[in-house]
């Protein structure tokens, strides 16, 4: 008797061993807004019905039990913070007539790695995806959405896709990255589910990278170009300081022929300068001479009064000599 009891009380050991995967798996249900109910099962939120879900967290008691999330039907708005701090999401399958994402709806949900949203998506809420540290990726089927505040900051680059059949326009892309500081990167690239999320990913960023270091190359040129026309230009009106070449010249003429040519230039210079400087000054001394002049100029009067002077001192001695020898006559 006491060897069959043991034998029944490890048999439902074994039974209760078996069930528990299953009685993990939580199962709820509710409503989520008018038209709209969800359900949990085996880790998956599945809300089907018509509207805007309701703002808050309908299913606050089981968001640690949320691995994934399905839209299904015309679900149009996923309310303010619906899903902020369930740490454990880590897909979301948006369906075909998403327009809006509230407030903080993925406020904290750090598992995400991607999104993708349909054509008819419009709107993200403000820090709807804020601490998401793990997105990388958001693939958008439709026009350029509006972007509310901080709505994809997680302090790591994002890369935001738009399709290749609706650009968006290069104007408010490029505002929106400088908004970001350069951790946003927003380019061409159509959803693939095949192919999620690193290779397609991966792929398309690095043709986007080659299409735009190829643009950058091209931006180079053309500026390289451009200042070169410039000073080409500028040279163009500075006068030569050099012996211009000849148009039958072939080559840059070289350092001993210029030297030569700059060497006769001035040479020829020099000599043209001296014989109008001598011609110069031979016509300012070529004048019109005085007669007396002529003869010995001013040098022959003061001859002339010197000798006259030493003839009368000549004359008067004599005449004083002939007196004394009288008187001792």
């Amino acid at each position: 008797m006491k060897k069959r009891w043991m034998i029944n009380l490890v048999l439902v050991s074994l039974l209760l061993t078996l069930l528990a995967p299953a009685a993990s798996a939580v199962a709820a249900s509710g409503t989520c807004g008018e038209g709209l109910t969800w359900k949990l099962e085996n880790y998956t939120l599945t809300v089907t019905g018509s509207g805007e879900m309701e703002d808050g967290c309908p299913w606050a008691d089981y968001k640690t039990k949320i691995d994934h999330v399905v839209l299904e039907g015309g679900v149009t708005k996923v309310g303010k913070e619906n899903f902020s701090g369930c740490d454990r999401l880590e897909t979301v399958d948006f369906g075909d007539s998403l327009v809006e994402i509230g407030d903080k709806a993925f406020f904290g949900c750090e598992d995400i790695e991607y999104i993708h949203l349909p054509a008819t998506f419009r709107i993200f809420g403000a820090q709807s995806f804020q601490k998401c540290d793990s997105l990388k990726y958001v693939y958008c089927d439709g026009g350029m959405p509006k972007f509310k505040d901080s709505c994809l900051w997680t302090g790591n680059y994002i890369s935001v896709f738009f399709p290749t059949n609706n650009p968006w326009p290069y104007e408010y892309t490029s505002q929106l990255i400088s908004a970001y500081g350069g951790n946003l990167g927003i380019m061409m690239g159509n959803f693939d589910p095949d192919n999620l999320p690193v290779k397609d990913t991966k792929t398309t960023a690095a043709e986007d990278s080659t299409e735009e270091t190829e643009e950058e190359t091209e931006a180079s040129e053309a500026a390289v170009a451009a200042l070169a026309e410039t000073e080409a230009a500028t040279e163009a009106t500075v006068p030569p300081t050099t012996v211009p070449e000849t148009t039958e010249a072939a080559t840059v003429p070289t350092t001993e022929e210029t030297t030569e040519a700059t060497t006769e230039e001035t040479t020829e210079e020099t000599s043209e300068e001296t014989t109008e400087e001598t011609t110069e000054e031979t016509t300012e001394e070529t004048e019109p001479v005085d007669p007396v002049r002529k003869v010995g100029g001013d040098g022959w009067i003061g001859m002339v009064i010197v000798a006259g002077v030493l003839t009368m001192l000549l004359a008067g001695a004599m005449i004083f000599r002939s007196i004394s020898r009288r008187g001792r006559y």
